[in-house]
């Protein structure tokens, strides 16, 4: 069994058999990892759990204190993105043991993401710990567009939480009028107040439906319904379920989970171009100009050729959460 040092910005709380996250993404890392390997956990505290959880019964939590000596003989770091909190833990690590090495997941650009986060200083902080972490740790990547990325060696891999369940009993949409579905966080650099400032433009009938931290939004529009996030997978089935466009309005990503997921209930999907690169190869994914003529005109062709967009999405090769796993796994032997 290999010994793993986890570096994780997310909160996380233990007990003794259990890990929780506010994060399914981060959760997925964890379940893969712990698989064949002992860890030791580097993150920031949460005081109370998660909607996310996995049993975990090897694993140490590592304090700030015990940094400078700890024993890193035959152990290697992984880190799951790069954030100022990370970045802190590296230069600890890196100050106290000279022959650091491991790998950091990068699971979006950060550049893009602080530069709309932060404006121009945002953008070169994270180029600083980018540029500091890469010379050390290897970067695992989901997507061969991230900014700068090409100046490095790196690995890939295809980040999935899809499972059986996900192809099971596929509901009949109902194509009456649009009901659209955003399911993520509720953040800036989401996409999602961009979002409802279009869809509000809109001169045709329609439901948005949002699934997300309801305290971080605060609506007067009644065809937008904000619903609480859950870790129920047959909650969340059900929301795609009962919707029949799911809209992706976020100004950057790598690989996002929701695309798979509404892809795998035959979903269509509306992204913008500052995201193109996430469709690849899939079908029943639109890419429009972010404004509200193309949204409108995009959401009318969809209903009309519904059916046969569906046949279409029923080609799409979905990658599985466990693919995903078996493939971390061989990439940190």
């Amino acid at each position: 069994m290999k010994k793993i040092i986890l570096v994780s910005n997310d909160k996380l709380y233990f007990n003794q058999t259990k890990v929780f996250s506010e994060f399914n993404d981060t959760i997925n890392i964890i379940e893969g990892l712990s698989q064949k390997n002992y860890l030791y956990f580097i993150s920031r505290n949460n005081e109370i759990k998660g909607i996310f959880r996995t049993n975990l019964k090897n694993k140490f939590q590592l304090k700030f204190y015990q940094i400078k000596n700890f024993n890193m003989k035959n152990k290697k770091v992984f880190m799951i993105s790069i954030t100022p909190f990370n970045f802190l833990v590296f230069m600890m690590l890196n100050f106290f043991h000279k022959n650091l090495e491991g790998f950091v997941i990068l699971r979006s650009d950060g550049f893009k993401e602080y530069s709309v986060k932060y404006g121009f200083f945002g953008k070169k902080l994270y180029e600083f710990f980018f540029n500091k972490i890469l010379k050390k740790l290897k970067p695992i990547v989901v997507t061969d567009k991230l900014s700068n990325i090409k100046n490095f060696k790196y690995l890939k891999i295809f980040p999935s939480e899809i499972t059986k369940i996900w192809s099971k009993n596929l509901k009949k949409p109902n194509l009456s009028k649009p009901n659209l579905l955003y399911l993520g966080r509720i953040k800036k650099e989401k996409g999602i107040f961009s979002l409802i400032e279009l869809i509000e433009n809109l001169d045709i009938d329609y439901n948005l439906n949002i699934v997300g931290n309801k305290n971080k939004l605060s609506l007067t529009n009644n065809k937008i319904k904000i619903f609480k996030e859950t870790s129920n997978k047959k909650k969340i089935i059900n929301f795609y379920d009962q919707n029949n466009i799911f809209v992706l309005p976020s100004f950057t990503e790598g690989y996002p989970k929701v695309l798979l997921e509404s892809l795998s209930r035959l979903r269509p999907v509306i992204i913008f171009r500052d995201i193109k690169h996430v469709k690849s190869k899939f079908r029943g994914v639109f890419v429009i100009n972010r404004n509200t003529k193309e949204l409108k005109k995009t959401i009318i062709f969809i209903l009309k050729n519904y059916e046969k967009i569906q046949l279409q999405m029923k080609k799409n090769k979905i990658p599985t959460k466990d693919q995903f796993q078996k493939d971390l796994i061989r990439i940190i032997k």
